[in-house]
């Protein structure tokens, strides 16, 4: 007959295509080393020890033959890895125990562990590969299946990852079957809902490798490279190859109880480098055209539950192909529930009407005694026979839970305001909860909420299940609030810099009956209701705890102290007054709003005005007040000086020498003049000399000038206005 294989995570298709898996993968070489000890691999076995590896329900083997070096094939087992099987047999065209060898830093994956076996190639991936291999191994078996499908579970793993992607030479694989209604040879291994073989150019991450062109992957047929079905392994912790397929399943249409023959064969094709594998589930080998699975109810997280006396459990038989006659499967029921008390009997056997694809079971839970959950399997047997005898295809199992109940913990009890506690129910996972009122309550749908009540509450939690005509089921908890002191907290609380501030301790009622702790920087306490800080000189926080010292209950709050320090003002010091002249305006300084002292630190009514009727110094202290708060002092020295009374100093000589001393020529104002201009001539009246500075440092026209008598015209401004000009004359010595 023309037949037909599907290949995807759950079946595969294909069409009596003679072709390879080039490619890929094996579930590397994989590791024994005790560093990644994940995956061990112990090479080296039979035939016949790898066929009845692969053996699974249904299925008879015989025949085995094996055409492979003993390092390259071998059983191998998973404690963590990301192959995602657990168990089975490795075919490589390397060393299936070759890894562990070869680790990089990053592990195994960084090394490659390209191993030359020397052996030949293989025929029929001759053809397929369109080029020579090298390096084969195969392994081939019959098999009697006792249904109408036959499937394998794989994984395929390569080193031609990552370098090798879209390139123009695949190592070969090929999975094929042959027997009755199949022409020739069919190999199974394709992509998932395609014809097209599982190869490296056809599954990978998309991006070709330095030799690849994409060309060579997209040729593969429409939607190649099909990137959902690959899996990175660059540096991977377990394997060596740095890439494989996910989990593939491939499945054919075959005529139970006859015999077909299968062959796994894997390759290197053009070179013995770059090795490759496939990794084929222990047990995966399975026939059967029905599978059953439990249905899950409208229950949290979706399990497959029965619940007594309302919600019936579900088993649902299906079909893998539809016919056009009823079907009769027989099924057996097993587990720790018990028909007839935990559940209504029922037949063993249910019919699929003919172009059915699924029949369903229901299980009745009848109401018992509470006496926890229970499990019930159901096996089911194919309708085929071979030799006489049927086969368990497939189980499920449902869990049978007690009616809807429920009991609400703890028990009641009192709390002190504020307190939180567990709230909690015995009853079954399975059920939906829902407390009220919510008030207090972190969540009001969930089994254990935290409850706080702020004052006495009856919570009430029903248990339900949802979407079912399941009875509800009530209990209720009681929380009872003691009395419990209330800080009263409707202070905001500013501190002046340097100064104590009184705590504002008190509750709401008498507090006859509560003790005191207040807290605090600097390991302050206290157990006065209201004492004083110490003097404050940052933003402080202090906590105070009041206790019913009759029951216990105690409120705590810290209360934020908020520090205003004003800045300092800002003073030009010495601030200059003239003698016998009235001040045209007060000492200045910058600020908010100054409060002065004097030097005895007594304060003064506003801004001082020293006495002028002499030249004298005075020293004053001046602070900034910001919001009722007064911030650090600072000295104000204010001097009365005589201004613009001839206090000027005219030197008759210097000697600008360059030995540090009397080098330059410049008058010396008193504090009452400010120097305008400064002119100097020599005895023949030209000008040597002319600026504002009034420092001639002894040269002109840019040389030394002579020895001699020079004159000098200077002018200077006065404090108080007008212009002071002076002349004379002073000699120049060298």
């Amino acid at each position: 007959m023309n037949t037909r294989v599907h290949t995807d995570t759950s079946f595969f298709s294909i069409r009596n295509y003679r072709t390879v898996f080039f490619g890929v993968v094996f579930f590397m070489s994989l590791l024994q080393a005790p560093v990644y000890g994940q995956i061990n691999v112990i090479n080296a076995q039979t035939a016949a020890i790898l066929a009845q590896k692969l053996a699974g329900q249904g299925v008879v083997v015989t025949n085995p033959v094996l055409r492979c070096s003993p390092l390259s094939n071998g059983l191998f087992t998973v404690t963590t890895s990301n192959l995602g099987l657990d168990s089975g047999i490795v075919l490589t065209t390397g060393r299936a125990a070759t890894v562990p060898g070869y680790y990089g830093v990053n592990g195994p994956a960084e090394a490659l562990a390209n191993t030359s076996i020397g052996s030949g190639g293989d025929s029929s991936l001759n053809v397929l590969a369109g080029q020579h291999t090298l390096d084969a191994c195969s392994l081939e078996f019959d098999v009697v299946p006792a249904g109408d499908t036959v499937s394998v579970d794989y994984v395929f793993s390569s080193e031609e990852y990552i370098s090798a992607v879209c390139g123009p030479y695949n190592d070969a694989f090929a999975f094929f079957i042959s027997g009755p209604g199949i022409a020739g040879a069919d190999n199974m291994a394709r992509v998932p809902g395609t014809d097209i073989p599982v190869t490296i150019n056809s599954v990978n991450n998309g991006v070709p490798g330095s030799h690849g062109n994409i060309v060579n992957c997209t040729i593969m047929g429409p939607g190649s490279p099909f990137t959902s079905f690959y899996r990175d392994n660059t540096n991977g912790a377990t394997l060596t190859h740095q890439g494989m397929t996910t989990v593939l399943r491939a499945w054919h249409v075959v005529t139970p109880c006859q015999t077909y023959h299968f062959k796994i064969v894997i390759a290197d094709a053009g070179n013995d480098k770059y090795d490759s594998g496939v990794f084929l589930e222990a047990g995966s080998l399975t026939t059967g055209s029905y599978k059953v699975t439990a249905v899950p109810a409208p229950v949290p997280d979706s399990a497959a539950v029965c619940i007594k006396g309302c919600l019936p459990g579900r088993f649902r038989i299906k079909a893998q192909k539809v016919r056009n006659v009823p079907q009769s499967i027989h099924f057996a029921l097993s587990g720790a529930a018990i028909a007839g008390v935990d559940y209504a009997l029922m037949a063993d056997s249910v019919v699929l009407p003919a172009y059915a694809s699924y029949a369903d079971v229901l299980v009745y839970g009848l109401p018992t005694a509470l006496n926890g959950p229970k499990e019930l399997k159901m096996t089911i047997f194919s309708p085929s026979i071979c030799h006489s005898t049927s086969f368990a295809a497939d189980s499920a199992v449902i869990t049978i839970y007690d009616t809807v109940h429920v009991k609400a913990l703890p028990s009641d009890t009192s709390l002190c305001r504020k307190d939180s506690i567990q709230l909690n129910v015995i009853g079954e996972p399975v059920f939906a909860y829902l407390w009220t009122p919510d008030i207090g309550l972190s969540a009001n749908n969930v089994a254990a909420p935290i409850a706080a009540p702020d004052a006495t509450t009856v919570y009430t939690v029903t248990a339900f299940v949802p979407s079912s005509a399941c009875p509800l089921h009530t209990d209720t908890v009681r929380f009872s609030i003691r009395p419990t002191p209330t800080i009263n907290t409707a202070h905001n609380m500013v501190a002046c810099y340097n100064t104590s501030v009184v705590l504002p301790g008190s509750v709401t009622g008498s507090d006859a009956a509560y003790t005191y702790l207040w807290q605090g920087p600097g390991s302050y306490s206290s157990t006065m209701p209201q004492p004083a800080t110490p003097a404050i000189t940052s933003n402080a926080s202090f906590t105070l705890t009041v206790t019913n010292d009759t029951n216990g209950c105690r409120d705590m709050h810290v209360f934020d102290i908020a520090l205003n320090k004003p800045d300092p003002p800002q003073v030009n010091n010495p601030y200059y007054y003239c003698k016998d002249v009235s001040p045209a305006a007060p000492i200045p300084v910058y600020g908010h709003d100054a409060k002065w002292y004097d030097s005895s630190a007594a304060a003064l009514a506003g801004t001082p005005v020293p006495p002028i009727d002499k030249v004298a110094t005075y020293t004053y202290y001046v602070a900034d007040e910001v919001a009722g708060c007064e911030g650090p002092v600072v000295p104000v020295m204010v001097r009365v000086e005589k201004c613009c009374d001839g206090d000027v100093f005219m030197p008759t000589a210097f000697t600008p020498n360059n030995d540090g001393l009397n080098d330059h020529y410049h008058p010396v104002p008193g504090f009452s003049y400010t120097i305008r201009s400064l002119e100097i001539y020599n005895r023949w009246g030209q000008v040597v000399y002319s600026s504002t500075e009034g420092n001639w440092d002894g040269r002109f026209g840019g040389t030394d000038a002579p020895v001699g008598t020079y004159f000098y015209k200077v002018s200077f401004s006065c404090i108080l206005g007008g212009i002071y000009q002076r002349t004379g004359d002073f000699i120049l010595v060298r």
